[in-house]
């Protein structure tokens, strides 16, 4: 394989790290970089050096904290990930270590950018079965996260809810619902009506959670409830934000109507639309749930997405709701 060149190279940049040699190490990573941008550096490798580099820079002395007591399966023969592998270090945590070495194992479907994408351009990557990782230059703007890492562990651990394997394939069902509706004129002016807390909020569900299906779905709904609540207030002239407690008759009938809508326009199948009606965050509709989930599942299959992924939790047993918030 060509990446077997860097293998040298690999191993004096983590030589560098124990030592914590910085010339080496900032050095080391330019040409790992520079390999990568050849093509001579697996993605997960890359990813995996980025994070050691980072830690390392927080807490020299501490970076290593000892061999693992079961080390991670390393299908790899990369010396980076076979580090990540066998060893822990100050700050990264198990999942995201697993995240990397998975991904190296070819058992994670991973887009690498450097740059951070759009959350509709994240939902289009994850409507087909993808999830992203990015690696920003320092100095890069990451809020609402502190720095480079925690935005790029913030994405591994991303990665690992939406790989999931109870509920990947939900995932990508109701993600691939969304992803074919919200460029279409008819959805942009559903939304013309709402207010930019909606948008950013709408944003926030579809980029930044990943767990149950179902779960995300209510969540949405929350989110369109609150808008359609911030809706009537406008129509009245009424603060937006001085608004609580239980919807009024108005709004629940804004509210309705603008869930019906929303349900038409994703083009959820007829026979499941009740059931898209009544689900929620509280987990008060439980066949509903699981006659939903079951639809978004048959979505997500039909989109040719693989169920042959690591479990990162024990699975759900049969006594548990499907709604199960992972975010």
């Amino acid at each position: 394989m060509r990446q077997v060149r860097s293998f040298p190279l690999q191993e004096r940049f983590i030589e560098g790290l124990i030592q914590s040699d910085f010339v080496a190490i900032d050095t080391l990573w330019e040409k790992l970089d520079a390999l990568h941008f050849e093509g001579d550096l697996l993605d997960a490798e890359i990813a995996s050096a980025y994070v050691l580099r980072a830690v390392h820079r927080l807490s020299p002395p501490r970076f290593l904290q000892g061999e693992r007591p079961s080390p991670i399966e390393c299908q790899s023969p990369s010396p980076l990930l076979k580090f990540v592998a066998q060893y822990r270090f100050r700050r990264v945590e198990e999942v995201i270590a697993r995240a990397l070495v998975r991904w190296g194992n070819g058992e994670r479907n991973v887009e690498l950018m450097r740059s951070v994408p759009t959350a509709l351009a994240l939902l289009n990557l994850q409507a087909s079965g993808r999830r992203c990782v990015s690696l920003l230059p320092d100095g890069a703007p990451t809020a609402p996260h502190e720095d480079t890492l925690a935005f790029a562990m913030h994405d591994l651990c991303h990665l690992e809810k939406f790989v999931d394997t109870d509920h990947h394939t939900g995932q990508v069902g109701l993600f691939k619902l969304l992803d074919r509706t919200f460029s279409t004129p008819e959805w942009q002016a559903f939304e013309s009506r709402f207010d930019m807390t909606w948008l950013r909020e709408r944003d926030a569900v579809v980029a930044d959670m990943n767990g149950s299906a179902i779960f995300l779905f209510s969540a949405l709904k929350m989110k369109l409830k609150m808008a359609s609540r911030r809706q009537v207030a406008r129509m009245r002239g009424a603060d937006t934000t001085a608004i609580s407690g239980p919807l009024d008759e108005v709004e629940s009938r804004v509210f309705a109507s603008n869930l019906d809508e929303m349900i038409e326009l994703i083009q959820v199948d007829p026979a499941v639309r009740n059931a898209a009606r009544v689900v929620s965050t509280r987990r008060d509709a439980p066949d509903a749930a699981v006659e939903l989930l079951a639809y978004f599942e048959r979505l997500g299959a039909s989109a040719g997405v693989t169920t042959e992924l690591v479990p990162v939790v024990a699975p759900l047993r049969k006594e548990q709701s499907p709604l199960q918030p992972t975010h």
